[in-house]
């Protein structure tokens, strides 16, 4: 089993930027500082929002999958949230989007709804 790593943005890693670039095409790497900020910022929202781990996980340095990809798409928001025009949107005549940090589409990959009853 393969354990995933987040998604980082190091001065002197030019692997985890080509990865990073990989997976977010127009991640905006001409500020590595703030994509730093931005990186750091979405990984400490999943966790807050991720259930705490059980005996023997440690979400820091050994995250699910769907973890990282929602670091990945909460980095991507935050990054789209900070570019909104001041009607809260981004983009001209019909593909206006307004992004919204931390929506539920990434809580539920965060924190996926188990459809089992729950009894106390």
């Amino acid at each position: 089993m393969t354990t995933s790593t987040w998604y980082t943005a190091p001065d002197n890693d030019p692997d985890a930027i080509e990865r990073l670039v990989a997976a977010w095409d127009d991640a905006p790497i001409e500020n590595l500082e703030t994509l730093r900020f931005m990186l750091s910022v979405a990984r400490d929202q999943v966790l807050a929002v991720a259930p705490a781990p059980v005996a023997m996980q440690d979400w820091e340095t050994a995250p699910l999958d769907r973890y990282v990809y929602a670091q990945l798409r909460q980095a991507e928001n935050l990054w789209n949230a900070g570019r909104v025009t001041t009607s809260g949107d981004i983009g001209d005549g019909q593909y206006v989007f307004t992004p919204r940090p931390l929506d539920k589409t990434i809580q539920q990959i965060i924190r996926p709804p188990d459809r089992k009853p729950h009894v106390l």
